[in-house]
């Protein structure tokens, strides 16, 4: 009876806090929220910007965007969506660049990676280390907007959301290929290889990231509640 009764003061004391801490938030989104679409379409600005270029930049001046576009994509959801990313998801977004950055650095693209092409390698690895930031923003996005969808239902739909990013991708290599003389469609197929490693990558990370959501709901569902 005394843990069920501490349990009822802890949660209590829990929804108090979060009740005082989402006010604020409320608050600063309306105020800004006229600035909202300016601020999403400068970053995706920003970003089709970035990954244009990201082949031909050092790795240095590389590191010091990502962290400037992350700190822009995290200070989006914080203020507007009162999310606040978990350091994992942070460092797993930088790892994807990281992939790519690593490999123009030491000139391993169209170079073997063990069994398959680096190319292929960098696109299966960014789109397993990309996913979870994306299946974790989409279930805190529905969660706190008060609506109810079922954790496979999530986890397809960032699927979904994410292989069209990757295809978006290689639009942005066919632009530079076409229009700023680059040099990143190596064969007639190389666009599909790489959809068809970012699609390998993708249900990796998903598979992954599924299971440990659902050990994390699982295990809260547990906890003793009186």
């Amino acid at each position: 009876a005394t843990l069920c009764f501490t349990q009822r003061v802890n949660l209590q004391a829990e929804v108090a806090v979060m009740n005082r801490s989402i006010q604020p938030v409320l608050s600063v989104s309306t105020s800004w929220k006229r600035l909202e679409a300016p601020w999403f379409i400068l970053l995706a600005l920003a970003t089709t910007a970035f990954l244009l270029k990201l082949p031909y930049l050092p790795t240095g001046l590389i590191a010091v965007i990502t962290v400037v576009l992350v700190g822009m994509g995290y200070g989006y959801v914080r203020t507007y969506y009162g999310i606040k990313a978990p350091w994992v998801v942070v460092a797993l977004l930088m790892a994807a660049v990281a992939v790519d950055a690593l490999g123009n650095y030491f000139r391993m693209y169209g170079r073997s990676f063990g069994p398959i092409m680096y190319d292929e390698f960098a696109h299966c690895a960014a789109s397993a280390l990309t996913i979870p930031a994306i299946i974790w923003l989409l279930k805190e996005m529905i969660e706190r907007r008060g609506y109810r969808l079922s954790l496979r239902w999530i986890v397809l739909f960032g699927i979904t959301c994410s292989y069209s990013a990757a295809a978006f991708y290689e639009v942005i290599e066919l632009w530079d290929e076409l229009y700023f003389g680059g040099k990143r469609i190596w064969s007639p197929y190389d666009a599909p290889r790489d959809l068809q490693w970012d699609l390998t990558g993708k249900l990796v990370g998903a598979g992954v990231t599924y299971l440990v959501l659902k050990r994390k709901t699982t295990s809260a569902s547990l906890t003793p509640m009186c």
